[in-house]
C-alpha cells in the first residue's frame, strides 16, 4: 500500500470515528431525559397496580383479568426500535423470544410488534402478527398513542382469543448492563404479598373501576416497557458507538505507523539512489 493510499484510508477512518463519536454524544445526551421518563412511567404503573389490586378485592366473583392461564393461546408483545447501530440490543430480544416459541405450535400464539426492526424480524420468520403495519418507535415516545392497541388487546383477552399476554423488552440496569425482561401482562397475578397498602373509596362499583382501569393499565404497562427499552437502547447505542470510535482510533494509529514507516522507507530509498548516483 502506497503513501497516498494509506493517507486516504486514514482520512476515511477519521471521518468514521468523528461520526461514531457524534452518535455516542447524542445517545449520552438522551439518557438523562429517558431516565426521568422511565421513573415517572414506573411510578404511574405502580399506582395503577395499587388501584386494581384494591378493586379486585371488592369483586364478588373472580375476574377474567385474574384467571390463571393454560398458555394455550398467547399474545407476545415485542418492544424493539426503528434503528440499528446499538450492539446486540435486538439480537438479545429476538434470541430470548425464539427460545420460548421454538417448541410451540405456530398456531398457538400471535405477535404484536412495536418498532420497525421487530416488525421485519417477525415478518421474515413468518409469525402471525395482529398489527399488519409498522408501528414506529420514535425517540419521543410521549407523542405516541397506544390507547387503540391497549383496547384491542383487552377486548381480545376478554373474548378469549388469548389466555395470556406476555411482553418482551430490554431492561436497563445501568449504562453498561441491560437484560431481557419477560413479563406477564395478563392475566394479572396478585397471588403474592401485597405491595400496596392504600385504601380507596369508590363512587362506582368495583366492577366498573376494574373495567375502566384495565385500558389504562395495559396502555401504561406498554408505555413503561417502551420507556425502559428506550433507555436501554440509548445506553446500548452509546456503548456500541464508543467501542466503534475506539476501534477506529486504533486503526488510525496503526495506519499512522504504517504511513511513517513507508515514508521513511521511501526517503531511505531516495538517499540510496542519490548516493549511488554520486558514485557513478
Amino acid at each position: 500500500m502506497g503513501l497516498k493510499d494509506i493517507k486516504l484510508r486514514m482520512n476515511a477512518v477519521k471521518k468514521t470515528a468523528s461520526i461514531t463519536q457524534a452518535m455516542h454524544n447524542i445517545a449520552l445526551s438522551k439518557i438523562k431525559k429517558a431516565t426521568e421518563l422511565h421513573s415517572h412511567a414506573s411510578g404511574f404503573v405502580d399506582k395503577i397496580h395499587s388501584i386494581l389490586e384494591n378493586a379486585f378485592q371488592g369483586l364478588g366473583s373472580p375476574h377474567r383479568m385474574m384467571e390463571k392461564s393454560e398458555n394455550k393461546h398467547t399474545l407476545f408483545i415485542l418492544v424493539t426500535s426503528d434503528r440499528g447501530l446499538c450492539g446486540s440490543y435486538h439480537n438479545n430480544i429476538f434470541k430470548a423470544f425464539l427460545d420460548e416459541v421454538k417448541d410451540r405450535d405456530p398456531k398457538s400464539f400471535k405477535v404484536f410488534v412495536l418498532g420497525k426492526k421487530g416488525f421485519y424480524f417477525a415478518q421474515k420468520r413468518g409469525f402471525k402478527m395482529i398489527n399488519t403495519e409498522i408501528i414506529y418507535n420514535r425517540d419521543d415516545i410521549t407523542t405516541m398513542s397506544y390507547r387503540t392497541y391497549a383496547h384491542l388487546i383487552k377486548e381480545a383477552f376478554m373474548e378469549g382469543a388469548f389466555d395470556q399476554v406476555v411482553i418482551y423488552y430490554s431492561h436497563y440496569i445501568n449504562t453498561a448492563t441491560q437484560t431481557i425482561n419477560r413479563e406477564q401482562m395478563l392475566p394479572i397475578d396478585y397471588e403474592r404479598p401485597a405491595l400496596f397498602h392504600e385504601s380507596y373509596i369508590y363512587d362506582i362499583p368495583a366492577e366498573e373501576v376494574v373495567d375502566q382501569a384495565m385500558d389504562i393499565y395495559i396502555e401504561s404497562h406498554i408505555f413503561e416497557a417502551l420507556a425502559d427499552a428506550k433507555l436501554s437502547e440509548h445506553a446500548s447505542r452509546m456503548i456500541a458507538m464508543k467501542n466503534a470510535t475506539d476501534n477506529a482510533n486504533d486503526v488510525v494509529a496503526r495506519l499512522h505507523t504504517m504511513y511513517h514507516r513507508a515514508r521513511q522507507q521511501e526517503i531511505t530509498s531516495e538517499l540510496i539512489d542519490v548516493v549511488n548516483g554520486s558514485n557513478v
